[in-house]
């Protein structure tokens, strides 16, 4: 997330945890457990010192007087106190590095001041440079601010004025930050169970915000074997949110496609992938009996492919072999039509046929490759006719002459009822 998009958020964060309404003041201060002395200034100067300060309206001017009031009182006893102008004054200017710089000088001084507590433990996560030499430490250090934050909270009494519920209701606020924290450092460390459970629980106090459903999903989407049912979930409720807490547009369209290429995968399909998006609008965690089907299940449940119909049983062919034993029958048969002719050419496709025969014609001249021969008597007495068209699987080795008797043989080709015509290949010239 781009570190301008997060003072939308941040600054309401900031307003419960610096009080702008009296009943945060309280947490604060309670937290803080800031002990005002009855005289703090070493003398008049610093008092002064200090009052322009408070007075001062530009956050630079503050920052401006406050970093002159340090350099002349660094032994001060309201450093802290300056450093949160100074804090306020960078949160003003947007100026994260400067916010952090500043909240980690408050926790120098004292280790417990909620509000730089609060605002480390939320900016870290929101900040964090994959590229920074520092991230490890960095991550330590968020994962620190959070546990603090949380053991602080647990332990604030009910100020006075405040009732139960209002104050447990700004804890929750500030608890969801401190968990989100947590979940994010331990899902950057690839510790998976326990980032979802941190985030999970960021989740029940804050519903509403986008980011931490975004990691929460990752957090259950990412071990393997995956949690889709919740990680699916979580991703589309991330999406679906609108609003001042919503992702980014450029980021929301990359969740988005994200979740659909893990539903697709998962599904087999994007149908119900819209309707899902309507159901997590309205509910942050899905009903007990919600389930994206797997691609396996929904084959599973697939009722089974018929069993193809057995094969109609062979029918008796109505010509036997041995009947073909001249070509007169071979002829007649073809030329029967029906059944006969369909059973003859059933035998005789891709048989090896010997025959007898008179040359018609042979081409080429000199080594002829295609003749055509009459091998029925009638045909041999009239002149130019052939039944027969053989084309022999090589070229013969000497020429042919019109009229001559030679015995063949060739492979059954194709055939022409009438005028018959029966067409070898393969073919050679036997002796």
């Amino acid at each position: 997330m781009k570190k301008e998009t997060v003072f939308h958020a941040l600054m309401i964060a900031i307003v419960l945890a610096m009080g702008a309404g009296s009943g945060s003041r309280v947490i604060v201060a309670q937290a803080q457990a800031q002990a005002q002395q009855a005289s703090p200034w070493k003398d008049r100067a610093e008092y002064d010192a200090y009052n322009a300060i408070e007075q001062a309206k530009e956050p630079n001017q503050r920052v401006e007087l406050a970093d002159k009031y340090l350099a002349a009182y660094p032994e001060s006893k309201m450093a802290e106190r300056v450093y949160a102008i100074k804090l306020q004054a960078y949160q003003q200017l947007n100026n994260n590095p400067k916010i952090e710089e500043a909240a980690a000088k408050v926790l120098e001084i004292n280790p417990k001041n909620f509000q730089a507590l609060f605002l480390l433990s939320y900016l870290i996560p929101r900040t964090l440079n994959a590229q920074d030499t520092a991230m490890d430490k960095k991550l330590d250090s968020a994962a620190d601010y959070s546990k603090r934050g949380l053991e602080q909270l647990a332990a604030l009494p009910v100020p006075p004025g405040m009732s139960p519920e209002d104050f447990q209701k700004q804890k929750d606020q500030s608890a969801a930050v401190f968990h989100q924290t947590a979940g994010f450092v331990a899902l950057q460390k690839k510790e998976y169970e326990q980032a979802e459970q941190a985030l999970h629980k960021s989740a029940e106090m804050n519903p509403n915000d986008a980011l931490g459903f975004y990691w929460l999903g990752l957090a259950e989407l990412s071990p393997k074997p995956a949690k889709y049912d919740t990680g699916i979930w979580a991703m589309a409720r991330a999406v679906s949110i609108t609003g001042p807490t919503a992702l980014p547009g450029p980021t929301q369209q990359q969740v988005k496609e994200y979740l659909t290429k893990v539903y697709d995968a998962r599904h087999g399909s994007d149908e119900g992938l819209e309707q899902l998006f309507a159901q997590a609008a309205a509910a942050p965690f899905p009903p007990a009996d919600f389930h994206v089907k797997s691609v396996e299940e929904i084959a599973a449940e697939a009722p089974p492919e018929p069993e193809p119909p057995p094969p109609p049983p062979a029918r008796e062919l109505s010509v036997k072999a041995e009947e073909l034993n001249s070509f007169d029958v071979i002829e007649k048969y073809l030329q029967a039509g029906g059944e006969k002719e369909a059973d003859t050419w059933e035998l005789l496709k891709g048989a090896s046929l010997p025959l007898p025969g008179k040359v018609i014609a042979a081409t080429p001249a000199a080594r002829p490759k295609t003749i055509q021969l009459a091998v029925s008597p009638e045909l041999q007495a009239q002149e130019g006719k052939f039944d027969v068209e053989l084309t022999l699987a090589a070229p013969h080795s000497k020429a042919l002459a019109k009229g001559q008797m030679i015995q063949f043989e060739g492979t059954v080709d194709s055939y022409r009822a009438k005028p018959f015509l029966l067409r070898l290949t393969e073919g050679k010239i036997t002796p």
